[in-house]
């Protein structure tokens, strides 16, 4: 008989050089560990071998000689690493242009965010045209948010001309034209999809995402890592966001009035009357936004005053409003309103917030009140050390200091988010480390080890505000409003 008609062969192989009534190796195992040396195998026979998913009958099998058995496992064993040599050709390398040609191809997307515990905190589906302009969207948040943020919509959908925000809190969805309220997750996805063929960086090829291959990519319009599947060349997550690109469910764009809504019409041309809550929400933004805009081009009192009328829109309006008055010299304001940010977030289960602690220690310390700073810099210490080698750890001390990455107008790389963390360290700790930002991350391997061992050893806080400071590298460009 051919021994590629015996559907056990491969087994009966094994068998015959590695068995005892002592030890009983474990196939299924190797198997699994192996399957490019058992799809050469098997692909010798023509067809699929069923023998694969069946144990291995052993008993009857017995070496009598112990050498002979550590010989024949040791003949096995170099058999098998020769195998997987041989069965395994090397990967072709994966390259950028790979990812961003398949992005090119997605026309859905289904994004999933988690947060620190692992619960869904954001999910929405994603409609791209060819030209990677949005074209439709829904966004639904899960009801643990919803308890926590009254405000924040149950959903928002959009349909390609119209936008309905539904709002739990006040029984209502507000529609708006698509042109006048748009909601998106990173801006013009286009742009996003350029930026990783830009300024990515392949941080690992065949690194691992919770036990699945996939290739580590650093993506800077994301601020974030973001690991990519080796077979289709797709993200599966960004930071703590998954992605995947099935089709949604019929009706996931329609758009709908739950039954005892009311319905509040804002697109042009309009005649019903307007709630005065929702006048109030949109004079707030309004404030918000050219706060924000205003503290991005340094006029702190603009900002502040923008600012100081945007309470109650977003909890940011807090942070903002303490950033610029820190920048004025106010520092009482500043620590009243990183305070407030900080207790709404202990109050909400979000604390701590390690870049609140870190600017309430700089408005405390330069009012003098050095023990109440240390505390806040003992706070966010650990983090801005793990920032050094896991830039992603580092993302909202740049969002916080930079409203326009939340326009999407701004994005950091690597490299910059590692040198503002060294100057924040340095600032703070009074620890001078070598470290170069025109070497690569391995020359300066030896002042990341160093600010480790430091932390580990010591930790000692003392405020230098005078503290030489790294050049940021200019490696990204500002969008204009």
């Amino acid at each position: 008989m051919d021994r590629f008609d015996n559907d056990n062969w491969l087994d009966e192989a094994l068998t015959k050089a590695i068995s005892s009534q002592e030890t009983k190796p474990n196939f299924e195992k190797w198997k699994q560990e192996h399957p490019e040396a058992v799809e050469m195998l098997t692909s010798r026979t023509g067809r699929q071998v069923s023998a694969f998913t069946r144990p291995l009958n052993i008993r009857n099998i017995i070496m009598k000689s112990p050498i002979a058995k550590l010989s024949s496992v040791a003949a096995v064993i170099a058999t098998l690493v020769l195998i997987g040599f041989w069965v395994r050709p090397p990967s072709p390398a994966y390259a950028l242009d790979q990812t961003v040609k398949a992005l090119k191809n997605v026309r859905f997307l289904h994004i999933i965010g988690r947060d620190d515990t692992g619960r869904i905190n954001d999910e929405r589906w994603i409609e791209i045209g060819v030209d990677g302009i949005q074209v439709r969207y829904r966004q639904q948040n899960p009801l643990w948010v919803i308890e926590k943020y009254p405000s924040a919509p149950i959903m928002v959908i959009e349909d390609g001309e119209c936008t309905a925000v539904y709002r739990h809190d006040k029984k209502a969805v507000i529609i708006y034209d698509r042109d006048d309220e748009q909601y998106q997750w990173v801006g013009e996805l286009g742009k996003a999809f350029e930026n990783l063929r830009q300024e990515g960086k392949i941080l690992k090829q065949n690194d691992t995402y919770h036990g699945q291959r996939a290739h580590k990519v650093w993506w800077p319009y994301m601020t974030a890592e973001c690991y990519v599947d080796p077979k289709t060349k797709l993200p599966i997550a960004i930071g703590a966001t998954e992605l995947s690109y099935e089709e949604p469910p019929a009706g996931t764009f329609e758009i709908f009035f739950p039954e005892g809504y009311v319905v509040v019409d804002r697109r042009p041309g309009a005649t019903e009357p307007i709630p005065q809550w929702l006048l109030e929400e949109e004079t707030k933004r309004e404030c918000f936004h050219h706060g924000t805009y205003a503290l991005a081009r340094r006029d702190y009192a603009e900002a502040a005053r923008q600012l100081e009328q945007a309470i109650g829109y977003d909890s940011w309006a807090w942070f903002w409003l303490g950033s610029a008055y820190y920048e004025l010299g106010q520092y009482e304001l500043a620590v009243e309103n990183f305070t407030k940010l900080i207790d709404l977030c202990k109050k909400l289960g979000d604390w701590p917030i390690p870049y609140c602690h870190y600017t309430r220690g700089l408005a405390y310390a330069r009012s003098g009140n050095l023990e109440a700073a240390k505390a806040d810099f003992q706070v966010c210490l650990p983090t801005m050390v793990k920032a050094l080698r896991l830039p992603s750890a580092g993302n909202i001390f740049e969002y916080a200091d930079n409203p326009m990455i939340r326009y999407g107008e701004y994005h950091p790389s690597e490299r910059e988010i590692v040198v503002k963390m060294i100057n924040r360290l340095r600032i703070v700790t009074g620890q001078n480390f070598s470290y170069d930002p025109s070497k690569t991350t391995a020359e300066n391997e030896q002042a990341i080890v160093a600010w480790e061992d430091w932390f580990k050893n010591s930790g000692q806080i003392q405020f230098t505000p005078n503290a030489e400071l790294l050049p940021v590298p200019e490696v990204v460009e500002q969008a204009e409003k």
